[in-house]
């Protein structure tokens, strides 16, 4: 069963410590690499200044990347489920590699169009959906139950300091070409994989499944998480979050460039700063749980009033550019306490022969309304403009914390166990 009993608690073990787990800190490694080129945002800004992209052609750029969550999500978890998780990881990243390497290629020989940036995104938001199903199915096969939440924060933690990608990615964009940010963010993914080949601890066995269709199967981690009050509210705040985010996703760089004025770097150092405020928050995510209670914590920072300045900004440069910096600098810490608070709590309440199916259901809900968010985002900002659009995105992201308020998670004081735990 995916619900805790509310009180109980896992049974402590001893567990190598995490920063001697030399498997945990090769998925570590490679995750930080791997999402250090992702930051960059290469394939937007190669759109962006390189080939002139509208508002819409970015939506549908943004969409395109995140269609293949509505398309194999159920799909990529049953598989997860039913095969050794390492191998779909690096299938994933030399996957990613090769895609994006045809984006520089294509460039050099001055036949790059928007279209072949589009058909790139999907493969490689398709190979994303399979890493990222792997990933979190995977940790817990590499950390005890009881080092989920402190996993989580260390792999947040350094996802932060990697989202000095960004204004790495906006440099290299000024003094080279988009596609000399693609080119980078493609061999990235190839140090990932490495990386990831060098995890030697062997996978739980495969739990024996009874002959079922691959639909069924994917049923079950649909029942699992329309039935647990806990999971379904952690399925329908971050959808929220998802649909209404992805207006500021695929908006953010035009808004920054075109509307307030900013260069590439620019823009590039105000993602960085969110970087900065978000390692804070995985820092700080252990003692503040401790505190407050994981429900609490959950419900805290999924509030997301941050987003507001973002619409907001505007007037002398310098005060638009303030605006920003605040939104990301002490805003990201919150949604990095909410990330790290929730995968842990998915992770701990769901039986590992279903961690992969219940992962692909929730990121089926999560990521797949991010397409439909891009594209939305796109029509509204050609109809309504960019400012506008953005302002309705920050009141939706705020309604996600109904979703934490109304369900049994803000009375959790720890990390429950299984029910099925002894």
């Amino acid at each position: 069963m995916a619900d805790p009993h509310i009180g109980s608690n896992a049974p402590v073990t001893t567990a190598k410590p995490l920063h001697r787990n030399r498997d945990f800190v090769h998925l570590w490694a490679a995750q930080t690499v791997s999402f250090f080129g992702t930051t960059f945002g290469a394939l937007a800004l190669t759109a962006l200044i390189f080939l002139d992209a509208t508002p819409g052609q970015m939506g549908i750029l943004a969409m395109a990347q995140g269609l293949p969550v509505l398309l194999f999500a159920l799909a990529a978890g049953v598989i997860v489920d039913r095969m050794p998780r390492r191998p779909v990881l690096i299938v994933a990243d030399f996957g990613r590699f090769a895609a994006l390497l045809t984006v520089p290629a294509a460039a050099l020989l001055d036949v790059l169009v928007i279209e072949q940036l589009y058909l790139v995104a999907f493969v490689v938001g398709a190979l994303d959906l399979a890493f990222q199903v792997a990933y979190r199915s995977y940790l817990p096969a590499l950390v005890s139950r009881e080092q989920l939440l402190a996993a989580n924060a260390r792999l947040s933690a350094t996802e932060s300091v990697a989202e000095s990608g960004a204004a790495a990615g906006g440099l290299i964009v000024q003094a080279a070409s988009g596609p000399a940010a693609v080119l980078v963010d493609a061999f990235t993914f190839l140090v990932s994989g490495l990386l990831v080949k060098r995890i030697r601890r062997p996978e739980p066995p495969i739990a024996p499944q009874p002959q079922s269709s691959m639909l069924h199967e994917a049923l079950e981690g649909v029942g699992e998480v329309v039935r647990s009050p806990v999971l379904r509210a952690l399925t329908s705040s971050r959808a929220t979050m998802s649909f209404f985010g992805a207006f500021i996703g695929a908006l953010y760089s035009l808004f920054l460039i075109r509307e307030l004025g900013f260069s590439p770097f620019i823009m590039g150092l105000t993602i960085a700063a969110g970087g900065l405020g978000s390692i804070g928050g995985a820092l700080v995510v252990g003692s503040v749980t401790r505190r407050l209670g994981i429900g609490p914590t959950l419900l805290i920072s999924s509030l997301g009033v941050q987003t507001w300045l973002i619409p907001l900004a505007g007037g002398p440069s310098e005060l638009a550019l303030l605006m920003i910096l605040v939104s990301q600098l002490f805003g990201d810490p919150f949604w990095t306490m909410y990330e790290i608070g929730s995968v842990s709590l998915r992770q701990a309440v769901t039986e590992d022969r279903m961690l992969g199916r219940v992962s692909s259901t929730m990121h089926l809900v999560e990521a797949g309304l991010i397409p439909i968010g891009a594209l939305t985002a796109g029509v509204l900002a050609e109809a309504i403009g960019v400012r506008e659009t953005l302002a309705i995105a920050a009141i939706g992201v705020s309604s996600a914390a109904l979703w934490i308020l109304l369900s049994p998670i803000p009375g959790l004081r720890d990390v429950p166990a299984l029910a099925t735990d002894p």
